[in-house]
């Protein structure tokens, strides 16, 4: 006697068996997700923030570095006039004049006029350069015009500049603080470099 296959029936219990996710399931996973996302946002947006202080932080110790790098190389290589038995730098409150054997413009040159202007009005350094350093025109007291320089520093902090002929050393105040720096062809500047 042949067997006949069985059928199996499946039955399915809608209520046992329920698989999709009711509405309340739902919307406490939208706001569970909106919470975290709203987290991990301020966190990033703190994060970002930081690290654009920092960076505005690091570029004005960059550019302060520089200028005061360029500052001391420029008055270190300032030129000693054997007849006026003077190093040829001249200063006031917002001018620096020094004739110096290390230029930035014209480093092929050898030896030129530095010159220094800081306007405090707009927070603006000014520089140049003049290769003709023994023109007579340039006297003591001589500031070309803004218009004839270049801009070495925007939104520059304050900044003076004094030299004191009987002190023999450059007074740089920058932003609150004060730096010195001496010609090498001064004596007691060579003997003060070598004994640091």
């Amino acid at each position: 006697m042949a067997t006949k296959p069985v059928k199996k029936r499946y039955s399915f219990d809608t209520e046992s068996s329920q698989s999709g996710f009711t509405l309340f399931e739902v919307l406490i996973a939208v706001l569970l997700l909106a919470m975290i996302s709203s987290m991990i946002y301020s966190i990033l947006n703190v994060s970002i923030k930081f690290a654009e202080k920092g960076e505005k932080k690091i570029l004005l110790m960059e550019r302060e570095q520089g200028l005061l790098g360029l500052l001391q190389r420029q008055i270190k290589s300032a030129w000693y006039d054997d007849k006026s038995k003077q190093v040829l730098i001249n200063a006031d409150e917002e001018r620096l004049n020094v004739v110096t054997r290390a230029p930035l413009l014209n480093p092929q040159v050898g030896t030129v006029l530095a010159l220094y202007r800081y306007d405090p009005g707009s927070a603006t350094l000014y520089y140049t350069e003049k290769r003709d350093f023994y023109n007579i025109e340039y006297a003591d007291d001589y500031a070309p015009d803004y218009e004839d320089m270049m801009v070495l520093m925007d939104n520059c902090p304050p900044l003076t500049f004094s030299y004191p002929e009987e002190s023999s050393d450059v007074t740089v105040e920058y932003d609150g603080s004060e730096y010195e720096f001496w010609p090498w062809c001064q004596v007691s500047s060579r003997e003060n470099d070598q004994i640091r």
